[in-house]
């Protein structure tokens, strides 16, 4: 009798590592799973599924690959090249000669998950605080614009700009830690253009962003602790772990919520 056969009238009492080794023994050399298929090997009531499989992909065991599907082939981010602007090849070209601390983050990074990509769009530019005005500068220098992030409360005066699709958002910071050779991780990116996007208004629709995060579910394994320590830096920590546990909560809780806010 297989280790799978001996664990499947224990999975009420089963550690999650060992729920793992239940699925990885059926569905290692597969694609895909899906809940039902999941559901035929853990016997568990639904909702105790739906956590027990979002605990699985939080803790790195299983990757979520669509709607409602599963895998142990990890489908890592090094295989998914971003696609930049011209303007944003131009800006990381003009910089990277400098030595200067700084990458180019949003849109730029995670057009490769959309459908219909914008001809034009600001680009999220951040740099280290101590060289945010010599950045600038260097810049101007090259014809390129640059708006410092302080003076936009929002994005509403420069949206009816002709050059908006020009500019470049120059945003000083102190963390680099999740950027590589000028360029953000995919999660660093999307952490900043959602609150762009949700804070400042950003000129991108949220349907648009809700179907780059799906994509970006599909295609890759998101790492969504990272996400959320991410955003725990930009104060939407509350925001990001929402969205990235949504499969997680159910309809009644998110019934509840939605009384509690009216």
């Amino acid at each position: 009798m297989s280790k799978a056969k001996d664990l499947l009238n224990l999975t009420g009492r089963l550690k999650l590592e060992d729920k793992a080794a239940l699925l990885r023994e059926r569905f290692q050399d597969k694609p895909d799973f899906t809940i039902s298929d999941a559901a035929s090997v853990l016997q568990e009531k639904q909702s105790t599924l739906y956590w027990t499989l979002h605990k699985l992909t939080q803790g790195g065991y299983i990757s979520r690959t669509g709607q409602g599907l599963y895998s142990f082939q990890n489908r890592g981010a090094e295989s998914i090249q971003p696609i930049l602007s011209t303007l944003a090849s131009r800006i990381l070209n003009v910089l990277g000669e400098t030595g200067h601390d700084f990458f180019i983050s949003g849109l730029d990074i995670l057009t490769v998950f959309m459908d219909h990509v914008p001809e034009t769009y600001p680009v999220l530019l951040f740099a280290g605080k101590s060289v945010v005005d010599e950045i600038a500068d260097i810049l101007s220098r090259n014809k390129i614009d640059v708006v410092p992030y302080t003076n936009i409360k929002d994005y509403s005066a420069i949206r009816r700009m002709s050059s908006v699709g020009e500019l470049v958002l120059l945003i000083p910071t102190q963390e680099f830690a999740y950027a590589a050779n000028g360029l953000a991780t995919f999660e660093k990116a999307f952490v900043d253009l959602y609150y762009e996007v949700s804070r400042r208004n950003y000129p991108l629709s949220i349907q648009e962003l809700v179907r780059i995060y799906l994509n970006m579910r599909r295609r890759m394994s998101l790492n969504t602790n990272r996400m959320v320590k991410i955003a725990s830096r930009r104060n939407i920590q509350q925001d990001i772990r929402y969205i990235v546990e949504h499969d997680a909560i159910t309809d009644a809780a998110m019934e509840f919520v939605d009384n509690l806010r009216r």
